[in-house]
């Protein structure tokens, strides 16, 4: 996939899902003309401002806005629209269908991330159905249907299809007895589902969603390479950030660093996680320490028990850690690295004898994205923090920054 073109129905809509092309290496413009859309090699959005129009006048603009052009010089074509449903979408999404001249339309909505989900074609914000949040009585454009296999019946005299969770979890997916599908999705895993099953058809296919929609399409065709990160640091802001991105999905796998003071397989570790990292997930490696105060104190423990004092303990975890995350990169590729604590930073950079790094940005307040020069991985993006700074939810930003192109 080279090129895409995507519909949206204000500019903030517009820059969200283009983003989404961007930080995968798309190069991207958003245009508020179709005059400005060249043949050039670019990927565009057209933002046709039409949300919060009367439904025939969105039409109408849609229409006007996709007149002349030639939307099969794109390789897929995205018609946007917003995850909690507001604007003319049954409008906007039949007249770009007939702009495109799709043999396939997957509508399919959900934005998991943010907690747009759909369940039995009924559209939901945080578990609750649109319809019965604040959302219904918007003053400007309230939204009167949440049911989206209601809202393309609303537009059209054919069959609509509706693909439930249960039936795309089942699998196979079939999609041949309609053109037409409001899809149901929960997590981004069962979009991509949605979205290998029609791909496979060989179908014109209009796509329609949020963000969501875009990002998942370039993952199942170009998936990104993991990333990884590494915690050594025992501070509490350090804990929180790894539980809070566990609850989102992070996998975690911790090293039992009283096991290992004891002589244990450090194999095991290692193994475990470049298995992760094929399977394409990204991962946290963290110390035990790290995840759970009380191995802290088991650490501790044991290493009193060698004759080790605290400090001791502490250039071991940060050495040994290192010294894994450096194993587990000679296995694996990953897009980036993110190292939480100084200290581990600099184990890591002693480990793999890197002669220190570039600073490329600021990712977000005193916390920089730089690459690795000289050693082992010289070249290799890598993100830096201090284990007590930054907020709760840093770590998931972190690891998609690290995933773009």
């Amino acid at each position: 996939m080279n090129r895409c073109f995507i519909v949206a129905d204000d500019f903030t809509g517009s820059n969200d899902t283009g983003v989404q092309l961007t930080r995968r290496g798309f190069r991207t413009m958003v245009v508020l003309n179709p005059a400005g859309i060249k043949d050039d090699g670019l990927s565009y959005v057209l933002d046709t401002e039409s949300r919060n129009i009367p439904g025939d006048e969105a039409r109408e603009k849609v229409a006007a806005r996709l007149a002349g052009l030639d939307l099969s010089r794109f390789d897929c074509v995205i018609k946007k629209v917003d995850s909690t449903l507001r604007g003319n979408l049954a409008e906007e999404i039949r007249e770009t269908d007939r702009a495109y001249g799709s043999e396939l339309v997957i509508f399919m909505p959900a934005l998991p991330t943010l907690g747009r989900t759909t369940k039995n074609s009924v559209h939901k914000l945080n578990g609750v159905r649109i319809g019965y949040t604040e959302l219904a009585r918007d003053p400007r454009k309230p939204v009167l249907e949440d049911n989206i296999a209601e809202i393309l019946r609303s537009a059209y005299d054919e069959p609509v299809g509706a693909l439930t969770l249960d039936q795309l979890r089942a699998g196979p997916i079939d999609l041949s007895s309609a053109r037409l599908w409001a899809c149901d999705a929960e997590t981004d895993e069962d979009m991509r589902a949605v979205i290998a099953a029609a791909r496979q058809t060989g179908k014109r296919t209009l796509w329609v969603g949020t963000a969501a929609m875009a990002d998942n399409l370039i993952n199942s065709e170009q998936p990104p390479l993991p990333s990884l990160a590494v915690i050594a640091s025992v501070s509490e802001v350090a804990r929180k950030q790894i539980h809070f991105a566990e609850s989102k999905g992070l996998l975690v796998q911790t090293v039992d660093i009283a096991e290992l003071l004891r002589g244990g397989d450090r194999s095991f570790y290692v193994q475990r996680a470049v298995d992760a990292l094929r399977a394409g997930q990204d991962l946290a490696f963290v110390s035990s320490a790290s995840y759970d105060r009380a191995e802290l104190d088991a650490s501790v423990a044991e290493g009193a028990r060698q004759g080790m004092s605290r400090d001791d303990v502490a250039e071991f975890t940060g050495s040994v850690i290192s010294d894994l995350a450096a194993d587990i990169l000679d296995q694996v590729k990953v897009s980036g690295l993110f190292l939480s604590g100084g200290d581990t930073a600099i184990h890591f950079f002693d480990a793999v004898k890197a002669t220190g790094s570039e600073i490329v940005f600021e990712l977000t307040v005193g916390i920089p994205m730089m690459r690795l020069s000289g050693g082992r991985f010289d070249g290799l993006k890598v993100i830096t923090k201090a284990g007590a700074f930054g907020t709760e939810d840093v770590l998931p930003v972190i690891m998609r920054k690290l995933g773009e192109a």
